[in-house]
């Protein structure tokens, strides 16, 4: 089965897509690392388009060093879930993954690649 990563953040601006978002292969998740201070989790993604190395990163915010159970759940949806769609931070709805995760601090807006 084909899964996929959903992120949304909670950026009502008036405009007619009220909240950015980002649905990414789960593929093309290359790594996930913990900031120094164990605030933050970025999860770096693969080209979409093939070119080499790891070019689109999304940074979450987390309970201080609580990154390796975050880790550790995102991992285990992706390998045993039996959803396609997975819900990784969706700031717009209130539901996260882990009750960890406080936000997203990637503005996933035209900006975002």
């Amino acid at each position: 089965m084909i899964k996929f990563l959903f992120f949304q953040n909670n950026t009502y601006d008036n405009t007619i897509y009220p909240n950015d978002a980002a649905l990414i292969p789960a593929d093309r998740l290359a790594d996930m690392q913990v900031s120094a201070d164990g605030t933050d989790l970025t999860l770096s993604f693969y080209s979409m388009v093939e070119t080499r190395g790891a070019d689109t990163a999304i940074v979450l915010s987390i309970t201080e060093d609580t990154g390796r159970e975050v880790m550790a759940a995102i991992a285990e949806e992706i390998a045993l879930g039996e959803e396609a769609f997975i819900v990784i931070a969706d700031e717009a709805n209130g539901d996260f993954i882990h009750g960890d995760i406080t936000a997203i601090e990637t503005v996933l807006d035209d900006t975002f690649t």
